[in-house]
């Protein structure tokens, strides 16, 4: 019962303080509009909701089960996660997102960049354990596989409600992708690596044009 409060507590508080965002300063989630204006005020969401995540993950029942790589990853498995990997990979992104990434000014503000992107990380392995670790796993135990995927799903795509209806659609089938992967290996790793595969894809473009032509080359 503590476990299935702590979650409920934790969703309540991620969805609140993302619609308010939303409310206040529209837009600025989104990887279309990142900014070095806006890291300072993302990287204090990031770290904030990180925690909010990490409370019931640390604290539930089924830590042990799915925060650690599994020990053993048969052939089908890996074939599996590796073909995932090079669709993510290979997928036309920019026709379908239709976004316009282009950046008119460089500025050369590195540091800011890799802490934004280091609290980026930390925010996205705090948010797939959270969702596909304790909130999934928790409601597998209770409702079994078929209702933990179904309700997770649900729930991972009402926090994308404010943004564009091609996005909330994307939720659905990257939300069944990432928890069939975590059921079937009992870890949650394979979901972090797809999600961060997937913010890297979208988000390394307009972060590249703040970083300074000496660290580009470096890089």
């Amino acid at each position: 019962m503590t476990t299935v409060l702590s979650l409920i507590a934790s969703y309540t508080i991620i969805l609140s303080v993302t619609i308010g965002i939303n409310k206040m300063k529209p837009g600025l989630i989104a990887y279309q509009n990142l900014r070095p204006e806006n890291f300072k005020m993302l990287n204090y969401i990031h770290l904030f909701m990180s925690v909010i995540m990490m409370l019931p993950v640390l604290t539930g029942e089924f830590a042990d089960r799915f925060l650690f790589f599994p020990d053993k990853i048969s052939i089908g498995k890996a074939i599996a996660f590796l073909a995932c990997f090079g669709t993510i990979a290979l997928f036309p992104w920019k026709k379908f997102n239709g976004h316009d990434q282009r950046i008119e000014r460089m500025v050369p503000h590195s540091f800011p960049v890799f802490l934004y992107g280091s609290l980026r990380l930390l925010y996205l392995i705090s948010y797939e354990c959270f969702f596909r670790g304790s909130l999934l796993m928790s409601v597998c135990f209770v409702l079994g596989v078929t209702w933990g995927v179904i309700i997770n799903i649900s729930l991972y795509t009402l926090i994308h409600v404010q943004k564009d209806k091609k996005e909330i659609l994307a939720c659905i089938p990257f939300g069944l992708l990432v928890c069939l992967f975590t059921v079937w290996w009992q870890s949650v790793w394979p979901a972090i690596i797809f999600h961060s595969q997937i913010a890297i894809i979208h988000e390394w473009p307009p972060l590249q044009k703040f970083i300074s032509p000496q660290k580009q080359a470096a890089l």
